[in-house]
């Protein structure tokens, strides 16, 4: 984490997103298992003989196996993907930005400056409000935004960004004018955006 701090920030707050995406994966890896146990079981006393006695008899060892390699299918297939993607993310606040960053195959940071922070709005659904997650976005007053989902206790990250942000030096605040427009950033030079190089 000190490798993206710059001199003089601070880390205020490092948080992954509501770990609620995880339920289904548990419980469809409790359920694969202990079909794959039940099926290997049955397969091995022998009780496909009397249902299918076409089945070859050198083959009848081997067919336990199959529940097995069906049940390890779906947990690396779906379950570890799942856990996966919800580790690979991560929402980062310190004293001058907040980050987003995404670790794992894909690599993908984006940030944006506190100090270009003009609105910062809140959005929970049903289940979100019940949990106490929500949907945070933070747009200067230009077309950038940041979006970061699922954040947990969402209302109290939007006060640490609040609070970070009225903290701030005013020498670090980039004044805003409703007629002016940005014409020289190119996508090299976004200042919301962080490379990994």
């Amino acid at each position: 984490m000190r490798r993206i701090l710059t001199p003089g920030e601070q880390l205020i707050v490092r948080t992954r997103r509501q770990p609620r995406m995880l339920v289904l994966p548990a419980v469809a890896f409790v359920a694969v298992c202990g079909a794959a146990a039940f099926a290997a079981g049955w397969l091995w006393r022998g009780r496909l003989e009397g249902l299918w006695p076409w089945v070859p008899p050198a083959t009848r060892a081997w067919l336990p196996l199959v529940p097995v390699a069906l049940a390890a299918w779906v947990a690396l297939g779906y379950c570890l993907r799942r856990v996966v993607a919800w580790r690979s993310v991560s929402y980062v606040l310190t004293s001058r930005r907040v980050m987003r960053r995404q670790r794992g195959l894909r690599r993908m940071d984006r940030e944006m400056p506190l100090s270009m922070v003009r609105d910062v709005d809140v959005r929970q659904g049903v289940l979100q409000g019940m949990l106490g997650s929500g949907t945070l976005t933070l747009a200067s007053g230009h077309a950038a935004q940041l979006t970061l989902t699922d954040v947990p206790q969402v209302r109290r990250f939007r006060q640490f960004v609040l609070d970070a942000i009225e903290e701030l030096p005013a020498a670090e605040w980039v004044p805003i004018d409703d007629d002016e427009t940005i014409t020289d950033f190119t996508d090299e030079s976004l200042p919301w955006e962080l490379r990994d190089e």
